[in-house]
C-alpha cells in the first residue's frame, strides 16, 4: 500500500477536523519551505494562495463546521478545505463569469472537460475564444453557462500572466501541457468531496450580513496606496482591474471588526492594513508569488524599490481573530 493510500484510509477513518487537518498538513510538508504548493485548483490565478494553503489552514480552529469565503478567486484554500478537510464551504465572488466557471465545474465537470478537450491550444483557437468571451463580457452576445465556463478557462489558463481577456502564452500552446491541465480539472470535478463546495455571486458586505457568526477566510484585493509594494490592480485583469481599483477596503475592515465569528484574513503588508487590523493577531508568513513565474526580467518599479532578482517574494500578512 502506498503512502498516499495510507493517508486516504486514515482520512476516512478520522472523525475530527483536528485529525484531518494534521494529516493534510503533514502531506504538504516541504524541504526548503514550511509547506509545498497545494495544486488542486485548476486555475492559474494571479494572487492565488497555492503556496500559502498550509500556512493558512494551520491556523484554522479545530471546532469549526463550515467555512465562509467572500472572495473565491482561484480557490486554493476553499478547495483544500472542502476536499482535504471535508468542510462545508460556502464561497462567493463578485465576478459573475468566474463564479459561473466554478458552478459549472462543481455541477458537471465531465461536460466541461469534454468541451475543452475539443479545443486545440493554438493562437488561432485562442483568438476565436477570446473574441467570443469579449463579446459576452461587453454584453454583445449571451453565452450559455457551459460555453462561458469553457471560454473563461481556455482564455484565462492559456494566457500570459495569467489574465482575463489576455494574450496567449507560448508556454501553454504545448498540447501535452494542455491535456495534463484538463486531466487535473477532470480529476477535481470527479472527487465527491468537491460537493462540499458551493459558489455564488454576491458582494462581500452581503455575505457578512448573511453569515454573522460563521468562521470566515478572506482574501480580498490588495491595498494599492500609500507604502504598499503592490502598485497595480490585477482583478480580473491588469488592463481593466474593475474588481480591484476602488475596492472598499475601509468597509471590509468595518465588517470584520463587527463580525461576531472568527476569521483569517490574508492581505498585503502596508501601513493601512497594519493600522486597520492592529487589534487582531498579525503574522508575517513568506511564500513566492506565482504570477509571472518564468519571467526573468526585473521591472522598473521593482528596480526602483531595490529588488535585485526576478523572484516575486510575498509581502503579505495573515490577520487572525481567534
Amino acid at each position: 500500500m502506498t503512502l498516499t493510500l495510507e493517508r486516504q484510509n486514515l482520512f476516512y477513518q478520522s472523525d475530527t477536523l483536528s485529525d484531518k487537518k494534521a494529516l493534510f498538513l503533514d502531506s504538504l510538508k516541504g524541504k526548503s519551505l514550511a509547506y509545498k504548493r497545494y495544486s488542486k485548483s485548476p486555475l492559474r490565478y494571479g494572487g492565488g494562495k497555492s503556496l500559502a494553503v498550509g500556512l493558512i489552514i494551520e491556523h484554522f480552529p479545530d471546532d469549526i463546521k463550515r467555512l465562509i469565503s467572500p472572495f473565491m478567486g482561484g480557490g486554493s484554500v476553499e478547495i483544500a478545505s472542502a476536499v482535504e478537510l471535508d468542510l462545508e464551504v460556502k464561497a462567493f465572488d463578485i465576478f459573475d463569469i468566474l463564479v459561473n466557471f466554478w458552478q459549472v465545474l462543481c455541477a458537471d465537470s465531465l461536460k466541461l472537460y469534454d468541451e475543452l478537450y475539443k479545443l486545440e491550444p493554438t493562437k488561432e483557437t485562442y483568438a476565436i475564444i477570446k473574441e467570443e468571451l469579449r463579446r459576452h463580457y461587453k454584453n454583445e452576445i449571451s453565452l450559455d453557462s457551459l460555453t462561458l465556463a469553457r471560454d473563461y478557462y481556455f482564455n484565462f489558463n492559456l494566457s500570459y500572466g495569467p489574465g482575463f481577456l489576455g494574450w496567449i502564452s507560448k508556454i501553454y500552446e504545448d498540447k501535452t501541457r494542455y491535456l495534463n491541465a484538463l486531466q487535473k480539472l477532470k480529476d477535481l470535478g470527479q472527487d465527491s468531496r468537491l460537493q462540499n463546495l458551493s459558489v455564488e455571486c454576491e458582494s462581500f458586505e452581503q455575505v457578512f450580513r448573511a453569515y454573522p457568526n460563521d468562521f470566515f477566510y478572506c482574501d480580498p484585493p490588495y491595498f494599492l496606496e500609500g507604502d504598499s509594494k503592490m502598485f497595480r490592480g490585477i482583478y480580473p485583469m491588469r488592463n481593466f482591474p474593475i474588481h480591484h481599483n476602488g475596492f472598499k477596503h475601509e468597509l471590509l475592515a468595518e465588517c470584520l471588526k463587527n463580525h461576531k465569528g472568527r476569521f483569517i484574513l490574508s492581505y498585503n503588508d502596508c501601513a493601512f492594513v497594519r493600522e486597520a487590523y492592529k487589534d487582531f493577531k498579525i503574522l508575517e508568513p513568506k511564500w513566492q508569488y506565482t504570477m509571472g513565474q518564468g519571467e526573468t526580467r526585473i521591472g522598473k518599479n521593482r528596480v526602483e524599490r531595490g529588488d535585485t532578482d526576478n523572484i516575486k517574494q510575498s509581502h503579505e500578512l495573515l490577520i487572525i481573530k481567534e
